[in-house]
Parts: C-alpha cells; structure tokens; sequence
C-alpha cells in the first residue's frame, strides 16, 4: 500500500469516528416513527408517542450484560432532578435474558421511579435502527418528538445536560 492511500485510509477512519463517535451521526435516525411500540415490564403497550415528555425525551438503550451500562446510570441519576424539572421524559429500554433478569437488575441498581422502563424483545430493534451489540445507546428528541441527537457509546453528566439544555434553547 502506498503512503497517500495509507494517508486516505487514516484520514477516512479518522472522519467516520469524529461523525459516528463523537458527534453521534446515524443516517437512520430521522426515520423513528413515533408510532414505535414500546413494552413495559407487565407487557402493557404504549407507542413512543404516548410516552414523550412536554420539553422532549431521552431514549436510553442498555443491557444487563454491560458494565458500561451500569456506569451511565450514575450520570442520569445526578440529572434527574433536572429532567424533573424541566419536564424532559427518560425512557430506559433494557435487554436481559427475562423480564425477571430485567427487573432484578433495575431494582439493584436503584432506578427512580418516574423513569419509564420498557423491555426491549429483540437483539435488533428494526424501529431505532440499533443492535444490542451497540448498547449503551442514547436517542434525544425534542418535544414534537424529532429526534435531535443519536450516539452509542458512553453520556457523561455534562454532555447530557448541554443537550438537554439545547433541547430547550430550542423549544423556546
């Protein structure tokens, strides 16, 4: 290979983890539909709609398996209040092997009531365009329930509140 394709290659590598990673660029975002189809623990029905906060929601994709996971959830619980607050919904969709995996692991780790929990069925969820492979996964979306932001990976405390904050900016 020579330099300049070697170059190329690093500087696409390079681009494609500043938009995927950093940034949180996923081409299929745009096409949630609101109409998704959620399921809570007691396998009652709610669309994404139904669920959506006044001021927007965040969608939060974990799984039981992920350490990361555990981690993040430290970082929403210091936000809570905020989002309390600020009428911003959480929406915690988690993947076990059971919904008896699923509650055991939200009762361990101390998950406040107002977040809305959801088991999420599948290993691919067709409607938000994820894997759980990709978890933990955040979804943002503003109060007409647009989606604004999408990134795999880890939210920080700062990170989460700049884009709440923005998601306010904006409904104003």
């Amino acid at each position: 290979m020579t330099l300049k394709k070697l170059i190329i290659l690093v500087v696409l590598a390079l681009a494609a983890y500043y938009a995927f990673y950093i940034k949180g660029f996923n081409p299929f975002s745009n096409k949630i539909d609101g109409n998704v189809t959620l399921y809570n623990l007691e396998d009652k029905t709610f669309s994404l709609n139904e669920v959506t906060g006044e001021n927007g929601t965040f969608v939060f994709f974990m799984g039981t398996w992920c350490p990361v996971c555990v981690r993040e959830i430290s970082a929403l619980k210091e936000l809570t209040e905020f989002f309390r607050k600020n009428k911003i919904n959480i929406l915690f969709c988690v993947h076990g092997e059971s919904k008896d995996e699923i509650r055991q692991w939200l009762y361990q780790r101390d998950i406040p009531w107002d977040w809305k929990t959801f088991y999420w069925y599948n290993t691919y969820e067709p409607a938000f365009h994820i894997d759980v492979k990709g978890v933990p996964y955040m979804v943002a979306m503003n109060k007409k329930g647009e989606v604004t932001f999408s990134k795999a990976g880890g939210f920080p405390t700062n990170y989460l509140s700049k884009l709440a904050l923005d998601m306010l900016e904006s409904n104003k």
